[in-house]
């Protein structure tokens, strides 16, 4: 992978361009089972599990080579560095048949995420460093029920999940780093998430659908500290404080679609509105990339004719401001994708082959 950064303001009238290289190999296997045993006629478990084996090799082969023209890590006698990361992941989970239109469930599980090494930094010894593999602990008790001879359907959920050696991606400043910072994944934290969601759906008429959602979130670290700036001699900064990015304590969604045929095809409106709570953009909850509550509305009206569909559509109706994602450089500036404005548009799509 060649990453470039173009930085446009540090010096007036010049425009630097800041290359870098990085590649990564990676090999991943796993085997799963899963099955299901019927205890009595309304009482079913459940018992899986998955073992995972990740192979990932880093192509920083040297020290950094300051006179090549793609930066990053020159050839050397050190061999691509590689590591390999394995876990088996089990579920457990029981069923229970409340009703011929209702059931309850509970579910015990855990997961896995891979290691591997960091590409964006500014020595060869954090390249060949490898960060480790990520756990979670998940619970979820649930409720599915259908109503109304299946015309309505309401569904809940709580649910725990506990990580260990959570793997953080921090952006920190590096005086030998071309770009002034370096971008790095650690096993850097321990954390808890919790939370409730629910959820409606009707059919009320015919070619009328509706569903409603709202889900509750309450993720916090319960140790998040790292070394920012690579001096064994100095305490660990403590970052346990912050909110989890792009994690809103409420979210929810209202959503109607209706149907109805027009010279033997079909045609369709839909309407949704979705609220996204309070919410950081970037690990270190800088001020300015942080987003308000937002409301969006989207609407669309859609013909499909034959294997064609015309889709005459507007977005972000209520042209609500935004973030999509945040960075912070080195505590000097920070940067964001702002949410598209508010948008209308006509698309036209076509499926070829097949009958």
């Amino acid at each position: 992978m060649l990453f470039r950064s173009y930085i446009g303001f540090a010096i007036p009238n010049v425009i630097l361009d800041i290359p870098q290289f990085g590649f990564q190999d990676t090999e991943s296997r796993a085997v799963f089972f899963e099955g299901d045993y019927a205890i009595t006629d309304k009482f079913t478990l459940t018992v899986g599990g998955r073992y995972s084996k990740d192979e990932k090799t880093s192509a920083a082969r040297g020290v950094v080579d300051t006179s090549n023209p793609v930066g990053g890590f020159a050839p050397g006698l050190n061999g691509d560095p590689s590591d390999n990361w394995s876990e088996f992941t089990p579920k457990v989970g029981v069923k229970y048949q409340l009703t011929d239109d209702s059931m309850a469930y509970l579910t015990w599980s855990n997961g896995y995420r891979a290691g591997g090494f960091n590409t964006r930094v500014a020595s060869y010894s954090e390249a060949i460093t490898p960060y480790d593999q990520e756990t979670v602990e998940s619970w979820e008790l649930g409720y599915k029920s259908s109503w109304a001879d299946n015309t309505v359907r309401f569904n809940a959920d709580v649910f725990l999940m506990n990580y260990d050696d959570k793997q953080e991606e921090l952006h920190l400043p590096d005086t030998l780093s071309g770009t002034g910072q370096k971008t790095v994944v650690a096993n850097a934290s321990t954390a808890q998430m919790k939370g409730v969601e629910i959820e409606i759906q009707a059919d009320p008429m015919e070619g009328l659908y509706l569903r409603a959602n709202a889900a509750w979130l309450d993720a916090s670290y319960d140790k998040f500290s790292f070394d920012d700036d690579g001096d064994p001699a100095t305490p660990l900064v403590d970052y346990s404080n912050l909110d989890f990015r792009r994690a809103p304590k409420w979210t929810g969604n209202i959503d109607a679609t209706y149907e109805w045929d027009v010279a033997g095809n079909k045609m369709w409106a839909r309407v949704a509105w979705h609220y996204l709570g309070e919410h950081e953009t970037n690990f270190d909850n800088s001020p300015e990339l942080h987003n308000d509550a937002q409301n969006l509305i989207d609407a669309s009206v859609n013909y499909d004719y034959g294997k064609t569909r015309f889709s005459l559509y507007g977005r972000n109706l209520t042209d609500e401001d935004g973030y999509m994602i945040g960075y912070d450089v080195a505590g000097i500036w920070s940067y964001a994708a702002a949410r598209p404005p508010r948008t209308f548009g006509i698309e036209v799509t076509h499926e070829f082959g097949g009958k």
